[in-house]
C-alpha cells in the first residue's frame, strides 16, 4: 500500500515538473538561475551560450538532492555569465544516453557546445572544482 502511494506521488511529481519545464527559447531568461530543461531547449542553449553547466539528476536520487544547493549557489553566483540547467534523466533518457550518463548525479561543464569536463557523484571538493572550471573558461 505504501509503495503504491509512493509510486503515485512520484508519477504526479514528474507530471508537474513536465508542465513547468521550459519548452521554447522565447520564454528563457538568462538571469533567472537554474532551469529545468528538455532536449530541445538544451540543444539550443548549447549553441547559444558559451558556458553551460548541466546537472543530470533524478527525483529519487539522494546524492542528487545533496548536490542541489551547490548547483543553486553556482547559478546564483555566475548567471547570467553562464547557464545552469538541470536535466532529469527519467524524463530525458535520450539526453542521458547521448552524453553517456552511467551514474547520477553527473555534472557536465560545456564550453562552446563541447564537453569541457565532468563530475560524477558528490564530493566535498565539487564546488571548488566547478568554480575553478568556470573561472578558467570565463578568463
Amino acid at each position: 500500500m505504501d509503495e503504491d502511494i509512493e509510486l503515485l506521488l512520484r508519477k504526479k511529481m514528474i507530471e508537474l515538473r513536465k508542465k513547468s519545464q521550459l519548452t521554447t527559447l522565447e520564454s528563457f531568461e538568462c538571469d533567472k538561475g537554474v532551469k529545468h530543461v528538455n532536449t530541445q531547449l538544451f540543444e539550443k542553449l548549447l549553441t547559444k551560450c558559451k558556458i553551460v553547466i548541466a546537472d543530470f539528476w533524478a527525483e529519487w536520487c539522494a546524492p542528487c538532492r545533496m548536490l542541489e544547493p551547490i548547483i543553486e549557489e553556482i547559478a546564483e553566483k555566475y548567471t547570467p555569465k553562464i547557464e545552469v540547467v538541470k536535466i532529469n534523466v527519467d524524463e530525458n533518457p535520450d539526453l542521458a544516453s547521448a552524453f553517456n550518463i552511467m551514474g547520477i548525479p553527473t555534472i557536465i561543464v560545456f564550453n562552446r557546445g563541447k564537453e569541457y569536463t565532468r563530475y560524477v557523484g558528490v564530493s566535498p571538493y565539487i564546488i571548488s572544482s566547478l568554480e575553478n572550471s568556470i573561472k578558467t573558461l570565463l578568463s
